[in-house]
């Protein structure tokens, strides 16, 4: 019988070495927030190392994400005036960076982000 090689991938979307810079609060800390000054001090920018229309590979320091963290989220891309706003949650962690994956984003956002990812080459 002839051998078969199955690959799998878990992944809906394919990756792509999309550099974005995006700026996130995780949700807990919305509760503990008491004037804009803590807002700002918390909000941390990092930048995507890869980005799918699942979610993000983030690189930098993302400072003490663990997983299942909710995110709120915004980034900009070229193609779109205005910048994408966005819930997420974080999937993994390592030394290479955070894993996060959309929770909610609006259509129209969704088409836009689609669009600016398909100039990219897949991530092999």
């Amino acid at each position: 019988m002839p051998e078969a090689n199955i690959s799998f991938n878990k992944r809906a979307y394919p990756r792509v070495p999309a550099h974005i810079p995006v700026s996130f609060l995780v949700m807990k800390e919305h509760k503990e927030l008491k004037n804009i000054r803590e807002l700002i001090e918390k909000t941390k920018t990092v930048e995507s190392l890869d980005a799918s229309l699942g979610g993000m590979k983030l690189g930098g320091d993302p400072g003490g994400l663990t997983r299942g963290d909710i995110l709120t989220l915004k980034f900009s891309i070229p193609t779109k005036a205005t910048p994408i706003s966005a819930f997420a949650e974080v999937a993994w962690v390592d030394e290479k960076g955070v894993g996060i994956h959309f929770l909610t984003l609006k259509d129209d956002d969704w088409r836009s982000l689609e669009l600016y990812l398909q100039g990219f080459p897949p991530k092999t």
